[in-house]
């Protein structure tokens, strides 16, 4: 056990290499300077600020990608250092080892998104300010965004597991599926995490006006159907990517 959890540790600690934490600074500077430009401007609402920022920029294309970035890495890292070999020699098994190094990314994944999250409602709040308190904002969001981590997180660590190349097919995996699926009309797009991430929002800020811009069109479900969807993906990619790092020899990466 304790080697297990040093290891989550040791992920953790590894995880936090300069040029992930700065892609991360660099797209949330980014949409603070945004949110808070047009907030001076024109003051946010929050059907508005929901919409134009959580929804569109930040759950379709900041949030998959920071945890691309974090989930190839969980086993990208040790393909690049070539010691995916000396792992497995660890008195570990390979499902518990893989389950660990997912774990380790897990805070580093969950600090950034809610973090960003709740910086992006905090410059909407100084700059023209919402109508509701900063918490209360807050706390609307944080739920689905979290619940759209842990299933983001899971998937691109399952697809650094079976593919070398993960970092680019992820990135495909985001504008192909993750974006431009989410326009398709019909039930096609429900193969898309963020298919399922919206359906949250929506249902979250109903009260204030958060809703598709066709509801016939996008036919979304409920948030707790949403919710459910996104925690068995979550649990059906850990199986996947525990089951396959288990199985797959690593031989020539020494």
């Amino acid at each position: 056990m304790n080697s297990w959890l040093y290891l989550v540790f040791f992920s953790l600690r590894r995880q936090l290499r300069p040029r992930r934490l700065v892609v991360a600074l660099i797209l949330f500077l980014v949409l603070a300077v945004l949110v808070g430009t047009t907030g001076l401007i024109d003051p946010w609402k929050i059907k508005s600020f929901g919409r134009w920022i959580i929804e569109l920029p930040f759950c379709r294309f900041f949030l998959p990608i920071i945890t691309l970035t974090l989930g190839t890495a969980v086993i990208g890292d040790d393909r690049e250092d070539k010691t995916l070999v000396y792992l497995s020699t660890r008195p570990i098994s390979r499902w518990s080892l893989y389950l660990a190094k997912l774990l380790g990314a897990l805070p580093l994944a969950l600090g950034i998104s809610l973090g960003a999250v709740f910086g992006l409602c905090a410059v909407a709040s100084a700059c023209g300010g919402l109508p509701l308190p900063l918490l209360e904002v807050a706390w609307m969001f944080l739920p689905t965004i979290a619940l759209g981590t842990f299933a983001y997180l899971a998937f691109f660590g399952w697809l650094g597991a079976v593919f070398r190349n993960a970092t680019l097919i992820g990135v495909a995996h985001v504008f192909l599926v993750e974006f431009f699926m989410g326009q398709v009309p019909g039930v096609l797009k429900r193969i898309s995490i963020s298919f399922y991430v919206r359906c949250m929002l929506y249902d979250a800020g109903s009260g204030h006006g958060i809703k598709p811009r066709n509801t016939p069109i996008f036919q979304p479900v409920e948030g707790d159907d949403a919710a459910v969807s996104l925690l068995a993906a979550t649990a059906v990619f850990l199986a996947l990517g525990m089951y396959w790092f288990s199985r797959r020899e690593y031989r020539d990466l020494t």
